[in-house]
C-alpha cells in the first residue's frame, strides 16, 4: 500500500483529502507543521509527501529543501499562490509536481498515479558506496572494510545526510533541520558530539580527520574519495 504524508495546516481540507485518498486505497497520515514534517518525513520515509506551501514552523519550500538529501520519494506541492517564481523555486529544490488550490480531487488522483508510474520506472538508490564504506539504505547496515559498523539511529541518520551531501560543506543549521526539524541555536553541541562519535566508529583520526572534516565556524564536509 502506498504511504502518503499529507502536510497541511487547514484541518478541514486535510481531512477531506485524507478521506478521498484513503477511499482510493492509499495509507494517509497528516501533519500540520512544517518543522515537524521534516522530522517525520526523514524518519518515516513515506512513498509520497503532499506538501502545502504556507505552513507554520517552516514553509513548504524550506521543508522540501531540508528533506531532499535524506528523502528520495515523491514530493507534491500544494499552493494557493498563482506565482511562477514560487513554483520554479520548489521544482528547483526537488519537488516533483505542483497542484493549485482549490484542489480538484480527480486531478489530484490522476497526478499521483502518473507520478507513481514515473517513479517505478526510475531505479531508486538503495545503497551508497564510497570505496570501502557501504551504506545500505534499505537494511540501514553500514560496513567499512567489510566489517559491520554499529551505529545508533541518530548516528546513522547523520552519516546518511553527510554522505548524501558528499563533497559539499553543510552547516549545523542544515543538519539540525534535516534530522530534528529545528534550527540550530548556535549553542547546542549535539551535532558536534555525534560527528565525533562517527569519526571514532569510522576510524577517522579525531585529531586530524580526513573523512569527515570540520569547516571552521561553519559545519562539516564528507570527503567521498577518502574511503578507498
Amino acid at each position: 500500500m502506498t504511504k502518503i504524508l499529507l502536510v497541511e495546516d487547514d484541518e478541514r481540507l486535510a481531512k477531506l483529502i485524507q478521506s478521498f485518498l484513503v477511499e482510493l486505497g492509499y495509507s494517509v497520515n497528516c501533519e500540520s507543521r512544517g518543522d515537524k514534517a521534516v522530522f517525520r518525513i526523514i524518519r518515516e520515509q513515506p512513498d509520497i509527501v503532499i506538501l502545502d506551501i504556507m505552513l507554520p514552523g517552516l514553509d513548504g519550500i524550506q521543508v522540501c529543501k531540508s528533506i531532499r538529501a535524506s528523502y528520495s520519494g515523491i514530493v507534491v506541492m500544494l499552493t494557493a499562490m498563482d506565482d511562477d517564481e514560487t513554483q520554479i523555486s520548489g521544482l528547483n529544490i526537488g519537488a516533483d509536481d505542483y497542484i493549485n488550490k482549490p484542489i480538484e480531487p480527480r486531478v489530484l488522483a490522476a497526478r499521483l498515479k502518473a507520478l507513481i508510474r514515473r517513479d517505478k520506472k526510475t531505479k531508486k538508490i538503495t545503497e551508497l558506496n564510497f570505496g570501502k564504506l557501504k551504506i545500505n539504505l534499505i537494511t540501514r547496515v553500514v560496513t567499512l572494510n567489510d566489517q559491520q559498523i554499529s551505529l545508533k539511529p541518530k548516528e546513522y541518520e547523520l552519516l546518511v545526510f553527510l554522505a548524501n551531501n558528499a563533497d559539499k560543506v553543510v552547516n549545523r543549521d542544515n543538519i539540525m533541520l534535516a534530522l530534528r526539524g529545528t534550527h540550530h541555536d548556535g549553542v547546542d553541541r549535539t551535532i558536534d558530539l555525534r560527528v565525533s562519535y562517527l569519526r571514532k566508529k569510522l576510524q577517522d583520526n579525531i585529531e586530524n580527520p580526513q573523512r569527515i572534516k570540520t569547516v571552521r565556524n561553519f559545519g562539516y564536509i564528507f570527503i567521498s574519495s577518502s574511503w578507498n
